[in-house]
């Protein structure tokens, strides 16, 4: 009887520690669970991706504590964190006392990781930091700052520039920036942002959190063509009142992706997870995800994952102009497939290829050739837009082919704009065969 007791005891003791390690697996995320999974980044996880190889440098105020932090500890230990600058100081190392903590808080959101507790979108990515702002005041040589870390990033290897930091009203004696600057063209950081870009750099911005002020609208770097630029909504994908609103004020929409930035998990320097609201929080989360995907698939350019990471939205195909959702929240293994589309299409090495769910595309030389599947007389015009979202050219409804013999090397949307209903998309990359 002993035996048959110890017998029933030592398999309890295996059922439950099962029991245990179930739900240790199931809880893997812990409090960023819910931030997590709303851009499907468990998907993209599960697929073995988690930045692994990208590095990601975080322009903020001050990282306080964060070489001490549990969040980073995994970080720590496996080499990841790869260097800093302060810029404002113009020094090296960042001093961990009283400089501030946004930083240390927005990097926890792509970084941190305590498993069954905390875990960021990139947890395995690389990471650089640069002090840039200067809490003491709000002034342009921030800007300046900001755009000295390009350089330093760039010379560091940086794959990904993410930075919670908005621009508009500046300390007496400065000049502030209006609505009508925020037309990617003119303020100091907008332009260092697309220097960036220009240098392959995949920039991601916040939207801004003047949404319920009398502002409203995005801030700087945000406006600029071809930055990632990040609104914020609750875990049920609800916008947060303070986020703000697009579109620019020449028209391109903004925000480009959604994430959790309303009663965000961020991991604190008290080593405690705590709550905290901003899109600050959202942008990182989505830094994250474009550092997955640059492991996946580590040949597409910046842009060409910004465009992905749009093209995943929830709300793309009918985008929210006005009321701030712009193209919703991105769907990260959705954006990992067309992307893997695309590999396949820049693989067959023709002088222009094209995909679609609804158009029939044929390379034919230097021209492609598309039907819609729907009928052509539901058709308006065919648009061609750049990987920016931006308007190349518009051809009537007649088209059947268009010659991509003068267009440059590069990733391009073909849009069938119908009379009614969402238009159909065909991502067209045309290869430098010249």
């Amino acid at each position: 009887m002993k035996n048959w007791l110890l017998l029933i005891l030592v398999f309890g003791i295996i059922a439950l520690q099962a029991q245990e390690e179930t739900i240790r697996v199931k809880d893997k995320y812990g409090k960023t669970g819910p931030q997590i999974r709303i851009l499907n980044m468990d998907c993209l996880h599960d697929r073995g991706f988690t930045g692994k190889g990208v590095t990601i440098a975080h322009f903020d105020d001050g990282f306080d504590k964060i070489n001490k932090s549990r969040a980073f500890e995994y970080a720590r230990k496996n080499g990841l964190m790869l260097g800093e600058y302060d810029f404002v100081f113009d020094k090296e190392d960042i001093d961990e006392d009283n400089v501030g903590t946004h930083g240390f808080e927005t990097a926890s959101v792509t970084h941190g990781y305590i498993y069954g507790l905390f875990v960021g979108t990139a947890y395995d990515a690389n990471i650089l930091l640069a002090h840039t702002e200067d809490n003491r005041t709000e002034k342009h040589v921030e800007e300046h700052n900001w755009r000295k870390a390009v350089d330093w990033a760039v010379e560091n290897g940086a794959d990904i520039i993410t930075s919670s930091l908005q621009y508009n009203e500046f300390d007496e004696g400065e000049y502030n920036y209006s609505y009508k600057d925020l037309n990617g063209r003119t303020t100091i950081i907008t332009k260092a942002a697309e220097y960036a870009s220009d240098l392959g750099v995949l920039v991601v911005a916040l939207q801004g959190n003047f949404g319920d002020s009398k502002w409203r609208y995005l801030a700087a770097p945000g406006d600029a063509f071809s930055v990632l630029t990040v609104g914020a909504v609750n875990s049920k994908g609800e916008k947060a009142p303070f986020s703000g609103f697009g579109p620019t004020p020449d028209g391109r929409i903004k925000p480009d992706a959604l994430a959790v930035g309303w009663n965000t998990s961020i991991y604190k320097k008290q080593n405690l997870v705590g709550s905290g609201n901003g899109t600050s929080y959202a942008a990182p989360a989505i830094a994250g995800l474009a550092a997955c995907l640059k492991q996946a698939h580590p040949d597409r350019t910046n842009l060409e994952i910004i465009a992905a990471i749009r093209q995943s939205g929830d709300r793309y195909a009918t985008p929210d102009i006005t009321g701030g959702y712009g193209y919703g929240i991105p769907d990260a293994c959705v954006a990992d497939d067309i992307l893997t589309k695309l590999d396949a299409l820049i693989a067959e090495n023709k002088w222009v290829t094209a995909e679609s769910s609804e158009m029939r595309c044929n390379t034919q030389g230097k021209s492609l050739a598309f039907r819609p599947t729907f009928g052509k007389r539901k058709v308006k015009e065919y648009v061609v837009y750049d990987s920016r979202e931006q308007v190349l050219d518009t051809f009537n409804k007649k088209t059947k082919s268009i010659d991509f013999s003068e267009y440059k090397e590069g990733l391009y949307l073909l849009k069938a704009i119908r009379k009614k209903g969402s238009p159909a998309i065909a991502n067209v990359y045309v290869n430098f065969l010249r």
